[in-house]
């Protein structure tokens, strides 16, 4: 479909005037609705037998009963003949993630543009919540067969980091019925499904999924180096086959870049870490390579390591002694450390790390049920404490109605935390370090202890 303004109806007659092409993927492309908050998918296969497979999946997909929490989108009615497709619920102004990915042609400053766009952070969180959706969808026993950037839409406002969709609600597959399914989005595809020696599984979801994080955060793909760029067009067909190195491969630098942006400038070390195993081992051994739910873990980890510049509004990683959008001092923030509490022994004396965050004074940090009982999935997103830097004091209250507890360590002063301010110094003192409960002391917990680090430019 080409024509602008065409005109669709449903099973029940109802007429849907269609706007612009959302996006294109392996199997159709999905157009907005005009004055509605829905989309139409439109198949490239019309055929009597896809129009019947298409009925039979998207009555299956109907009966997930928590499917909007699936962030997946609510598909509604069968469209007429002559066309194949559907209607879908889709919440207004949201745009697919390629508008993080590629780049427009007029740009300037790509540095500009991808500030823009929301920054570091941003982009961190909203693929984290993509990778945590395709984690539930795994757990139920589905596989989404075919992530790509214009299937994955997103808020349009650069200050949500929450809204996501899955748009393309036919690509469900139970992962037990996918191995006859070989459906990518070029460039997106595993090796094995290019190659036609797999079905689609969730290891062929944790392939597609890579490359658009590695896109969205780096803007350039993973597979697609100098060799390929600026060879052969089979190159590029050896690269999506897995018979070329990764770009930033460690023992074969011959199909390296130097397009995008400095990896050590937009990934966490455990990101580059993770993406090594994607795109190097696990490239054309699916069962080494990781699956989403470890992307979940290191994209979350990767956003709680983020300071916020003052100067120039944008986010980076704390491991940076100066911006690197904008060269200005890394400004004072708290290190807070996430550890275990036993009921029998207390903190002991070489805790284990399970996460850290970053505090500054520009920011408030929420401490979600992420981090407070180390979950992830639906309810991980519940606020429960709120801490604010001011100066060398850091106040902390609670948001859920719960009481927690601070402690110092030097002098076994106890304060509860509950809906109102209660203030306590980031620099260890008289009174020792601090330590934040998010249990009562006499069961085991995990807390927060917090280490205060100077300005660059003090």
């Amino acid at each position: 479909m080409t024509e602008q303004n065409k005109r669709v109806v449903d099973k029940f007659g109802n007429v849907y005037e269609l706007g612009k092409e959302l996006g294109r993927g392996g199997q159709g492309a999905v157009y907005a609705v005009k004055n509605g908050n829905f989309a139409v998918k439109i198949l490239d296969n019309c055929s009597p037998t896809r129009r019947q497979a298409l009925r039979q999946q998207l009555a299956s997909v109907r009966m997930l009963y928590d499917i909007e929490k699936l962030f997946v989108a609510r598909p509604r009615e069968m469209l007429k003949a002559p066309y194949v497709g559907y209607v879908m619920e889709l919440l207004t102004d949201m745009v697919p993630i390629s508008k993080l990915i590629n780049v427009p042609k007029n740009t300037n400053c790509l540095v500009e543009w991808y500030l823009q766009g929301g920054g570091l952070r941003r982009r961190l969180l909203l693929l984290a919540r993509c990778a945590e959706s395709l984690a539930q969808l795994h757990g139920k026993g589905l596989v989404y067969s075919d992530p790509s950037p214009n299937n994955i839409f997103i808020s349009n406002d650069v200050n949500n980091n929450d809204i996501i969709r899955f748009i393309d609600a036919d690509n469900l597959q139970y992962a037990s019925s996918s191995s006859s399914i070989n459906v990518y989005t070029p460039e997106f595809g595993a090796p094995e499904l290019v190659m036609e020696k797999s079905g689609v599984n969730t290891l062929t979801d944790a392939h597609a999924f890579a490359v658009i994080a590695f896109k969205a955060l780096a803007l350039v793909h993973p597979l697609m180096g100098d060799m390929v760029n600026d060879g052969e067009p089979e190159l590029e067909t050896e690269a999506l086959q897995g018979r070329l190195p990764w770009i930033d491969d460690p023992e074969n630098d011959k199909n390296s870049t130097i397009q995008g942006f400095s990896r050590d400038i937009v990934l966490s070390p455990n990101l580059k870490i993770l993406s090594e195993k994607s795109f190097g081992i696990g490239l054309n051994q699916p069962s080494k390579r990781p699956g989403v739910g470890k992307w979940v873990e290191t994209l979350y980890s990767a956003a709680d390591c983020t300071i916020h510049c003052p100067e120039c509004n944008s986010t980076y990683y704390i491991n940076q002694k100066n911006c690197p959008w904008c060269d200005y001092p890394r400004p004072t923030f708290v290190r807070v450390a996430i550890q275990r509490w036993e009921m029998l022994q207390g903190l002991s004396k070489n805790p284990k790390t399970l996460q850290i965050l970053a505090l500054n004074s520009y920011e408030p940090l929420i401490l979600t049920n992420r981090i407070i009982k180390g979950r992830t999935g639906i309810d991980s997103h519940n606020p429960n404490i709120e801490l604010v830097l001011e100066g060398e004091t850091i106040k902390v209250r609670s948001l859920n109605g719960q009481c927690f507890w601070l402690t110092s360590e030097g002098t076994q002063i106890e304060k509860e935390v509950q809906d109102k301010w209660v203030c306590f110094p980031a620099k260890i003192g008289r009174d020792g370090s601090w330590l934040l409960h998010f249990n009562n002391l006499d069961c085991s917990h995990r807390l927060a202890s917090f280490n205060l680090f100077p300005g660059e430019n003090v």
